[in-house]
């Protein structure tokens, strides 16, 4: 076979294992759909901040092992750029209003002054005659917060504020960070909005939905600047990358995962080499594709060109690194090799990847994946006949699209009362099979909140008949939801039922939830199990979106708005007057610690598992059936599920409350002030909510 021969080959290869271990252009399209229609749905509510998912996933990597990170934009805020007329923005009566402010540091880092001020803050620093917020104490603010409010270890980790979800049975770490939005383009980024582009890309249409979408500003500062890095903020484009790596071709963004996975195949070799971590981030690979697909034809970008590809783009890194600048994709004189790149760490780097460059195909085999196999194993394993890595069943790309739009840390994001005409609209406006069943589901969750909303009103009905028409409303409001999903929309059926004294028919349906094996979204799935059973039972089979549906359940979820439906057992936990900071610490906290923790309280909802609300519920009716045999039994059932994994008291202290509650039920307060005390001990980032001292002390008061 000729070199070219050979190459071609063993790029076809590369790519197809990439297609397959990244996904498939149809799964990458389901990624990246399903979070921007979910980002809307939520942002349509009127919330204090938008949402705005940020890292791998947002960019349509897998699902599995991603990065799930989010951007919280403060809507009651506004930066605008300097000498920009404020009298030209007609809605900021009522917002924090700052200037960027040349900042003593590379570019791409401001100062903030403030204009207008809504409220007191804590962040606002007084310089000379004007006022500053600072980044410093904006960020701790906000990291505290977190701490009290999640209960969860939280530490600040650059502008994000990162929070570490030890409590789960398979530990991680979630980024947030919060942000200002500025709806201008910088002047340090117009070099980007006019440079050349000898391949126009990104073409201008692309060009000026970015720039229109102006930019962000996060609470970081410049570590190479001398001056005070407490003020500085940094300006982000995190909305506008998005735009980019959503418009790159499919080999382009297989590439970008390429360059991903190896930079972690190699980083164990990189950390023991370097003194600094993290110089080969994320963001730095991130700026190497988007400079490598600006400077080059897309005709360059083939299936057969996968490997010339990718060493292009670590021949960009090289040509950095020799030079110890990395240019900043949107402001290209911020080197942010600056401090980093220098000295020993420079020759070391510098050497390491060229000789990586140098080995050729070689290179792919280098470094660890852990139990992983490395790119170029993979390869290998290929040429030899285990065509399995690029020739996946037929079900595996069904699989991975529906894993993108059933996932937990997508999906479950528009089942917490999405708003009505937001997902009417897109029900309404959808071209795709995506956005159809995305906005049906949404548009069935409206509706089944709207039904909880009402249910209260039969009360205050005049006459039987107009309390039947006031209940049929309910049921029928509830009802098209019911069919898509066990939980919560059977579930939430069901409780109507149970409500309405129809407990027979409660029973009928909390036994379809308690007999039949669902995977469970609301908590981390088991990949290895979960996943390969829905895919022997619902894959290749023909079944529709809707109709999979069916084999996952999500926590039921009960707030204020929705407090005469939920069963008055459980409302005492709803109305819990929860104190998430001490009154005496209170009184100091500045009013926007207030309006979150106020807003915590009133729109959080309360969850719970679906399988212990259905034996919960199957309990409260025996109960009322005065069938006591078959109420201790599922008493007993309950005690049983409390251990379950991920629907159990490993995280979910609702569960020891409300089989405390039950406990209270039967006459055995001992057993109920135990489970109310463990309640407490449960590592949640919901613990806050938890009533479980007021439960304790109604309890001691009474006996």
């Amino acid at each position: 076979m000729s070199d070219q021969g050979e190459l071609y080959e063993k790029s076809w290869i590369l790519y197809h294992i990439l297609n397959r271990c990244i996904g498939n252009r149809e799964t990458v399209a389901a990624r990246r759909r399903s979070v921007v229609v979910t980002e809307q749905l939520q942002n349509a509510e009127g919330r204090i901040r938008d949402f705005f998912l940020t890292g791998s996933r947002a960019e349509g990597l897998s699902a599995r092992g991603s990065d799930n990170d989010w951007m919280l934009i403060d809507r009651n805020a506004v930066v605008l750029c300097p000498d920009q007329d404020i009298s030209n923005h007609l809605d900021i009566a009522n917002k924090t209003v700052c200037m960027m402010r040349k900042a003593r540091s590379r570019p791409g880092y401001v100062n903030l002054e403030l204009l207008h001020q809504v409220q007191f803050d804590p962040s606002i620093v007084p310089i000379g005659d004007s006022q500053f917020i600072s980044s410093e104490i904006y960020r701790q603010t906000h990291t505290d917060i977190a701490i009290r409010i999640l209960q969860l270890d939280a530490e600040g980790h650059g502008p994000a504020v990162k929070i570490k979800h030890e409590y789960s049975d398979k530990p991680s770490e979630m980024d947030i960070v919060f942000s200002f939005p500025c709806y201008d383009w910088p002047s340090e980024a117009n070099e980007w909005m006019n440079r050349p582009r000898l391949h126009d890309w990104p073409d201008k249409k692309l060009r000026d939905q970015i720039v229109q979408g102006g930019c962000h500003l996060v609470p970081e500062g410049d570590k190479t600047s001398a001056a005070d890095q407490s003020l500085q903020w940094r300006i982000s484009f995190t909305t506008a990358e998005r735009k980019l790596f959503h418009s790159l071709t499919h080999v382009q963004f297989l590439v970008y995962g390429l360059i991903k996975k190896y930079l972690k195949q190699i980083s164990g070799t990189l950390d023991h080499m370097l003194d600094e971590t993290d110089i080969m981030s994320s963001y730095i690979i991130k700026t190497s594709i988007l400079y490598a697909v600006e400077s080059t034809s897309e005709s360059f970008w083939q299936e057969k060109h996968t490997f010339l590809c990718f060493m292009f783009c670590l021949k960009i890194l090289i040509n950095w690194v020799k030079a110890g600048h990395c240019p900043n994709y949107f402001i290209k004189n911020n080197n942010m090799f600056l401090g980093k790149v220098h000295g020993q760490n420079q020759q070391k780097l510098l050497r390491y990847l060229t000789a990586l460059h140098d080995m050729n195909w070689n290179c792919l085999s280098v470094g660890t994946a852990g139990i992983e196999l490395t790119i170029g194993e993979h390869i290998r394993r290929v040429r030899k006949g285990e065509l399995e890595f690029v020739l996946p069943p037929p079900t595996c790309s069904e699989l991975k699209r529906d894993e993108a739009l059933l996932s937990s840390a997508v999906f479950r994001f528009i089942s917490v009362s999405p708003d009505i005409i937001s997902s009417l609209e897109l029900l309404a406006a959808s071209k795709s099979d995506i956005d159809e069943f995305m906005g049906y589901c949404a548009t069935g969750q409206s509706l089944s909140c709207e039904g909880m909303k009402i249910f209260g009103e039969h009360t205050n009905a005049r006459g039987n008949k107009e309390k039947y028409k006031s209940l049929r409303k309910c049921k029928n409001l509830l009802r098209p939801f019911s069919t898509m999903f066990t939980s919560p929309g059977l579930l939430g059926l069901a409780t109507y039922y149970y409500q309405t004294g129809n407990y027979m028919k409660t029973l009928e349906m909390c036994d379809h939830m308690t007999s039949s094996s669902k995977i469970y979204l609301d908590g981390i799935i088991d990949i290895m199990n979960d996943w390969d059973r829905y895919e022997q039972r619902y894959c290749g089979r023909g079944y529709n979106l809707l109709h999979k549906c069916q084999a996952f359940v999500t926590n039921m979820t009960f707030a204020h708005h929705t407090l005469q439906f939920c069963p008055s057992q459980l409302q005492q936990v709803i109305t819990s007057k929860r104190e998430m900071i001490p009154p005496h610490l209170l009184q100091f906290c500045p009013p926007q610690v207030k309006q979150v923790l106020k807003y915590v309280h009133d729109n959080i909802p309360l969850s719970v598992p679906p399988l212990p609300y259905a034996v919960f519920l199957s309990f409260l009716c025996y109960h009322e059936l005065g069938d006591t045999r078959r109420r201790d039994t599922a008493l007993i059932h309950l005690q049983t599920v409390k251990y379950v994994v991920r629907q159990g008291v490993g995280e979910h202290w609702i569960v020891h409350n409300i089989l405390g509650i039950c406990y209270e039920t039967v006459g055995d307060t001992h057993r109920a002030l135990r489970e109310y005390r463990e309640s407490l001990r449960v590592r949640s980032m919901s613990q806050c909510l938890n009533p479980a001292k007021e439960l304790i002390e109604r309890l001691q008061h009474v006996h």
